[in-house]
């Protein structure tokens, strides 16, 4: 009974030791609209989730925008604290905890002019020009795209926008992104020639440093405060 009651109150020590520890420092990058800086602050539908989780659970949030490689290194190193997104990045194995499940879900596609690309699995990328944002894994298609022994040349872009216009520009016959900043920037700049081929659905987690403090606490509040607000409608 002793040990039970230790236990208890160790683990409830160290829930509280997280919402009274120092900001938790999150890191995003400008993938509008699940993350973007709108006039200086984050926003975003993922930023909206867990702002609302946060509250919820009595956490106190430091949020900026990170470039997509600074992030990767910087989450393992403990740097920053917390990044919802996925959890397949070659930096985070053994350095970070992921939720059990995801919190949302990303939706990949290869765009193209005129026809919708043929494309469903890496190996058809073999061979040829890809267009794909610099930074972002693609759930692993980028660390393929970039293996010499697949021979893609890959042309880099910054934004959406700067993808579209290499395409429209023929720089190459493929654009690899998600779908939400692409129906976005569409929304700016409609394409009628673009066609759509639908590659994959990739999961978005929950993803803690593991030299975060209380790194396993402030997971476990993560999730109950997602499960709560999801099970009474406050979360899509």
């Amino acid at each position: 009974m002793f040990k039970a009651l230790a236990l208890v109150g160790a683990v409830t020590a160290g829930m509280a030791g997280v919402a009274q520890a120092d900001p938790i420092k999150v890191g995003y990058v400008e993938f509008p609209p699940y993350s973007y800086t709108d006039n200086g602050k984050p926003a975003g539908s993922l930023i909206e989730t867990l702002q609302k989780v946060a509250a919820d659970q009595g956490i106190e949030l430091a949020i900026e925008s990170v470039p997509a490689r600074r992030l990767m290194a910087a989450l393992p190193l403990g740097e920053l604290d917390l990044f919802l997104g996925v959890k397949t990045a070659k930096e985070f194995e053994g350095t970070t905890l992921a939720s059990a499940n995801p919190i949302d879900t990303v939706e990949m596609n290869a765009y193209a002019l005129n026809e919708a690309p043929a494309v469903k699995v890496k190996e058809d990328l073999a061979g040829k020009a890809v267009i794909a944002l610099n930074g972002f894994s693609l759930g692993g298609w980028r660390a393929w795209m970039e293996d010499p022994a697949n021979k893609v040349t890959l042309v880099d872009a910054r934004t959406t926008e700067q993808a579209l216009a290499l395409l429209e520009a023929g720089r190459a016959p493929v654009f690899i992104q998600w779908s939400k900043p692409v129906q976005t920037a569409l929304a700016a700049k409609p394409m009628p020639a673009l066609k759509t081929t639908s590659i994959s659905s990739t999961p978005v987690y929950f993803v803690v440093s593991k030299k975060a403090p209380g790194a396993e606490a402030l997971m476990a509040k993560l999730e109950a405060g997602f499960q709560k607000l999801k099970a009474s409608g406050a979360l899509k």
